[in-house]
């Protein structure tokens, strides 16, 4: 038994950290269109393109004969010979409507959902659309349609949200539903305006009744007898101010406060929160609190579903990434940078471009950031 351990030990400190997720892309000096994917970088035009669309498994754009093309997992696919009219690039899947007909590219198969849709909603694992001449309205999840509620006269909802894998809207007589896990559920609340979804989890504020609720686990609770002075949804959590000045967190069905002031910033995505105050900068992951930096107000923090990246105070880029922080990313100055996803990307010196990916940063030339 002890060797098992000691195994089970040394197999956990030799195993890697997980790298991040997402797909890059850039031109290089002649103009040639390439993806960055897990440290490779890939050709995918030998001219520039229009309208790119990155996920974490894929990328869309437009190619100088307006054609929509898409790079998946060392193929790339033509999926339509026109612009589309919308497009929507979720994690792992691009939506996107050809005039009237809704169509949906993942892992690496096309798939039109109607011939004829409304205005239609997409999350991580969820897409939403009423559906036209019926008008009802319906759900693409887990490869299945569902139709939501039947449509009683030319519209069935009044305002509507989407979070990764849950849908909430108010329909027209201002009843307030949340479809999940292939059910809709009731609230028995009605003409809510101010709600939020996240991942398995929808908050929202009552005021006819006062309350602030939370949906979550297939159920409804009271968060509160009294309404909250902000509040923000993320993944399975949410925080908010209580009526006190308290900072408040859900997580996991459960309450606990976090401090007992207001926030100077509060900001959430997906699987992460981020606030500070004070100069302490603050990072809510699994349910867990880290204080991170000394973080200076006039300082974006750019966030992405599992992790931050911001500037210290000299200026040089750090990472937040899964509750561990990386630092020393980079020497050189840098001009601008972002997350697509969760992949750290980097401009600097005069046409250089970063990826920082499983703890390497890979430069290439480009023509242009």
């Amino acid at each position: 038994m002890k060797k098992v351990f000691l195994l089970i030990v040394l197999i956990a400190l030799l195993a890697p950290c997980r790298a991040q997720e997402g797909m890059g892309y850039y031109y290089d000096y002649n103009n040639h269109f390439y993806a960055f994917e897990k440290g490779n970088n890939v050709e995918l035009e030998g001219t520039r393109v229009d309208s790119i669309r990155a996920g974490i498994d894929y990328i869309a754009y437009i190619d100088f004969r307006t054609y929509l093309r898409a790079y998946y997992h060392g193929e790339t696919y033509t999926l339509e010979e026109n612009k589309p009219n919308a497009m929507v690039a979720t994690p792992y899947s691009l939506v996107y409507k050809m005039q009237q007909r809704l169509v949906v590219f993942e892992h690496g198969e096309k798939k039109q959902l109607t011939d004829w849709a409304g205005d239609f909603y997409a999350g991580e694992s969820m897409i939403v659309w009423q559906d036209l001449p019926s008008m009802d309205l319906k759900a693409y999840e887990n490869g299945q349609i569902n139709t939501i509620e039947k449509a009683y006269s030319s519209r069935v909802i009044k305002n509507a949200g989407i979070g990764k894998n849950i849908f909430a809207y108010t329909d027209l007589n201002n009843g307030f539903k949340i479809y999940y896990g292939g059910q809709l559920y009731e609230t028995g609340a009605t003409h809510i305006r101010n709600y939020k979804c996240g991942k398995n989890i929808v908050a929202y504020i009552d005021r006819f009744n006062n309350t602030f609720n939370v949906f979550y686990n297939y159920e409804i609770k009271t968060v509160s007898d009294h309404l909250p002075k902000s509040y923000s949804v993320a993944a399975n959590m949410m925080t908010y101010v209580d009526f006190e000045d308290n900072f408040m967190l859900f997580y996991n069905g459960k309450t606990a406060e976090l401090e007992s002031w207001v926030p100077t910033s509060n900001n959430s995505k997906d699987n992460i929160i981020e606030y500070y105050n004070n100069t302490d900068l603050k990072m809510i992951y699994g349910g867990q609190t880290y204080t991170v930096d000394k973080f200076i107000p006039d300082q974006t923090i750019i966030m992405g579903p599992n992790s931050a990246l911001y500037m210290d105070s000299n200026q040089r880029p750090k990472f937040f990434y899964k509750g561990k922080m990386y630092e020393n990313i980079m020497n050189e100055q840098v001009g601008n940078m972002q997350l697509i996803w969760d992949l750290p990307v980097f401009n600097f010196g005069t046409n250089t471009i970063g990826f920082y990916y499983n703890n390497k940063l890979y430069t290439y030339e480009t023509s242009r950031y």
